[in-house]
């Protein structure tokens, strides 16, 4: 019958085992597994200490055992020391060193420079949930610690879109990854998480700066003061929180286009513009204008109220048809193939709605000119999504003047898919500054602000009524565009896609864990094994 001193040693080896396994099975998640074993573990030990009890005792009172304390009272204190001395050197002197190649831990020497220049609180509020990617939620808290370390006057707080409603609903909140700058009666929102948006708000907000947008009336126009479902009153509102000023303009009652107009925005006229108009619109464009389009179909008569405008913007490489666009699959359901969804074109207009589709209910076609000036810039923004056959801009009408959209017609109409908002861009050379410059539109270095233009072919995607968050996004994004807003500082962002190692499978992970967790202190384990037992062997000899 086996003795004690035999039966002693195994459960003490039983112990250790059942120890090191429930440790592994927490690491892994098991928790069912992790109190098991960690019970039989328990058990092992107690029978161990039953039948060895005077080994048991004196391992503790040994020599070994008051060495060993010894050691670890020795590592207790170095690690107290090593915290303490971290501790007064992180208070007194805060630095640190960025080795990545990319420098993906630091910021720019501009964003560093307006930073140490801030001299009034800003309060940022991140809304930024789980559902956000990982690295891009992670990467944005990041940066906006290094932004909080060059001031004392930035203050983050991190909400959650779905769990704080009250501040939610107190900035307005309409997409989840929105980070919020705000100082007293002023805020700017940004939804493109990078270090030049962020810049750029800050930089808002110190300039104290006002930009005027004014809205053509007087030819039944969307009304900024029409609060129903085809009025604009969601626009201004929207604009005021950017910090711009919404203005209603008639171009009848004054002889030029305010010094002060940063965009013209003409939303949907109904009726015809004067030449007189049409002339005032020309001459701001030709000093270096902002010029924000947005023109219906005619769809009850083949008379284009606003031929005089389509005319223009010809001269400035774009072509508007007088037309109406269809898309027999992807469109409005209730409101028929001619309500198409879009996809969008890269630009710096569309960056925030490339994965998103917007409708756009009764639009014409947008399209650049081939046969422009060298000097111009047109880019389509939105095209429909189907190819000819499924999507095309109907010409062809019935003899009381509303189209036919009951086929395409090949040869008549334009074939799918169709372009049905257009970005145009005229750089000019630079000149020396007036010392009295008499319009806003020259830099202060002296270079002319380029013209810019952006043309849709429909009104309706940004009444009250279709003014969900990614029309809002688009339309917000096309005025700052205009205002040269995404322009106030130039820094490159990082491509992190560049960074990024191959994605790891399934079992590319489960083999890092068994071998960190499971094989590599099996290995330390079992060679602690045979140095015991071999002194052991040496001690009975």
């Amino acid at each position: 019958m086996p003795s004690k001193n035999t039966i002693g040693p195994l459960f003490g080896f039983l112990a250790l085992i059942f120890g090191f396994a429930a440790v592994v099975s927490l690491l892994f998640g098991e928790k069912t597994v992790f109190w098991i074993l960690l019970l039989l573990c328990a058990t092992a030990l107690v029978i161990f200490a039953r039948l060895r009890f005077a080994d048991f005792v004196n391992f503790f009172t040994s020599r070994q055992a008051r060495y060993g304390a010894n050691v670890a009272l020795s590592i207790i204190g170095v690690i107290g020391i090593a915290v303490f001395v971290n501790a007064i050197v992180v208070q007194r002197f805060d630095k640190r060193a960025d080795l990545t190649r990319d420098r993906l831990y630091s910021l720019s020497e501009p964003t560093r420079k307006i930073l140490k220049s801030l001299n009034i609180e800003i309060q940022i509020t991140t809304f930024i949930s789980e559902k956000v990617q990982t690295a891009e939620r992670q990467r944005t808290i990041e940066m906006l610690e290094l932004y909080q370390r060059e001031t004392d006057f930035l203050t983050i707080t991190h909400a959650n879109p779905y769990i704080d409603i009250q501040l939610v609903e107190k900035y307005n909140i309409r997409r989840d990854g929105t980070v919020i700058f705000e100082t007293p009666g002023r805020q700017e929102k940004v939804t493109i998480l990078e270090e030049q948006k962020f810049t750029s708000a800050i930089l808002k907000l110190v300039r104290k700066q006002t930009k005027k947008i004014y809205f053509t009336d007087g030819h039944e126009e969307r009304s900024l003061g029409d609060f129903n479902s085809a009025g604009y009153s969601e626009v201004k509102a929207e604009l005021e929180n950017q910090n711009y000023a919404a203005v209603s303009l008639s171009l009848l009652k004054h002889p030029a286009v305010p010094a002060d107009c940063e965009v013209l925005v003409i939303a949907g006229p109904k009726n015809v513009l004067t030449s007189h108009e049409i002339g005032l619109v020309s001459k701001y464009l030709a000093q270096n204008g902002k010029l924000l389009l947005l023109l219906d179909p005619s769809v009850t008569s083949a008379k284009d109220v606003n031929k005089g405008l389509v005319q223009l913007m010809k001269r400035w490489g774009i072509a508007i048809g007088n037309d109406l666009v269809v898309d027999r699959v992807n469109s409005v359901f209730e409101l028929g193939p001619a309500a198409p969804f879009s996809s969008f074109e890269p630009h710096d207009i569309t960056r925030s709605a490339m994965e998103v589709s917007i409708p756009f209910p009764f639009t014409r076609s947008v399209t650049p000119l081939e046969n422009r000036k060298a000097t111009l810039s047109v880019k389509s923004l939105a095209k429909t999504i189907n190819p000819t056959g499924v999507s095309w801009a109907e010409t062809e009408r019935e003899t009381d003047g509303t189209f036919n959209t009951d086929a395409y017609t090949p040869g008549v109409d334009m074939a799918g898919p169709i372009s049905i908002a257009v970005a145009a861009e005229q750089k000019n050379e630079p000149r020396q500054p007036e010392a009295n410059p008499q319009n806003g539109n020259t830099a202060a270095n002296g270079t002319e602000s380029p013209t810019r233009i952006v043309v849709f072919g429909d009104s309706d995607f940004a009444t009250n009524l279709f003014f969900q968050p990614a029309s809002r996004d688009l339309f917000l994004a096309t005025i700052n565009w205009l205002t040269l807003e995404e322009d106030l500082i130039a820094i490159r962002p990082i491509d992190l896609r560049q960074q990024a190692l191959r994605a790891m499978t399934v079992q590319d992970i489960r083999l890092v864990q068994i071998t960190s967790v499971f094989l590599i202190p099996s290995i330390v384990f079992i060679g602690g094994l045979i140095v015991w037992w071999q002194r052991r062997k040496g001690e009975n000899a």
